[in-house]
């Protein structure tokens, strides 16, 4: 996605008519049609290969075209439950860490360590509209603290335990919610949420990473206090809604949990064949 500074397809053309005297006609179609911003630092993912020896160029273009952008990188893949990205630099200041600012929340990260979604902003500000005053959240996967740091910034009444196995972004979270004055209302917990995540305390418990274990969706219902919200982001085949909504409610037979998915919501589109999917349960224990 593109920031408000530039659409989609102006900036394929943008980047046609200043390049068209470097590539020929063909390899003028390949460029990419867009990239996202995080902070300062606009990601490309997955240029076309054949304008491997022009990506300088690609990135050099876009540091000219947008103001906001001081570094241009590629991203192609993230790795593991650690959700490191693979990046390699492009164009502009040789540094990968950056401020990055969204609903009067500022996020400090390093994109070649921590992935970042900025098509995840619609989610940020749902939660923002949704959480009740006075409630209080667990998000099992915190990251730096990608879907509730911004809760708490809104709404001054929220707690939140924040979850995260990974230890760069754990430093990260720290020092976000040192930075965002939250410290008296976000307890941030190192480790992994298997044995990490609390009992019983919980109003809502976000669960913002794809693939996620049995035992995990167990101890997202175990952080519920009595009743309350789990809020379970997946990855789902188009059309294939139903299997997830199955899977979900076999894992709370097994174990006798009441559970009702009240409803299903298209995050962002993924990848021609998957779709990010945010199903919103009901725990009644």
């Amino acid at each position: 996605m593109l920031e408000d500074s530039l659409d989609l397809m102006k900036l394929k053309k943008q980047l046609q008519t200043l390049l068209e005297d470097k590539l020929d006609s063909e390899l003028l179609d390949k460029l990419p049609s867009g990239y996202s911003i995080i902070g300062d630092i606009a990601i490309f993912r997955h240029i076309n290969p054949e304008l491997t020896e022009y990506k300088q160029d690609i990135g050099e273009t876009v540091i000219y075209l947008d103001p906001q952008v001081n570094v241009v990188v590629e991203q192609f893949s993230t790795d593991s439950a650690y959700r490191k990205p693979q990046i390699i630099h492009l164009a502009g200041e040789k540094r990968t860490i950056t401020k990055h600012k969204e609903y009067d929340t500022i996020f400090n990260i390093d994109v070649s360590r921590i992935t970042f979604s900025p098509g995840n902003k619609g989610e940020r500000g749902f939660l923002i509209d949704t959480i009740e005053d006075n409630e209080v959240i667990v998000d099992m996967f915190a990251c730096i603290g990608n879907l509730s740091l911004p809760v708490l910034v809104n709404k001054p009444s929220i707690q939140c335990y924040g979850i995260e196995i990974n230890k760069e972004a754990f430093n990260f979270l720290t020092r976000n919610i040192e930075e965002n004055r939250v410290k008296n209302r976000y307890f941030p917990i190192l480790g992994d949420n298997m044995n990490k995540t609390p009992k019983g305390v919980a109003t809502r418990v976000l669960m913002g990473y794809f693939g996620i274990e049995e035992t995990q969706f167990y101890k997202a219902q175990e952080a519920i206090e009595e009743k309350g919200w789990i809020h379970y982001h997946d990855l789902v085949e188009r059309g294939n809604l139903e299997y997830t909504r199955k899977k979900l409610e076999s894992l709370a037979k097994n174990v006798n949990l009441n559970i009702q998915i009240k409803k299903t919501r298209k995050v962002k589109k993924f990848s021609p064949r998957l779709i990010h999917v945010c199903f919103d349960i009901f725990v009644n224990n």
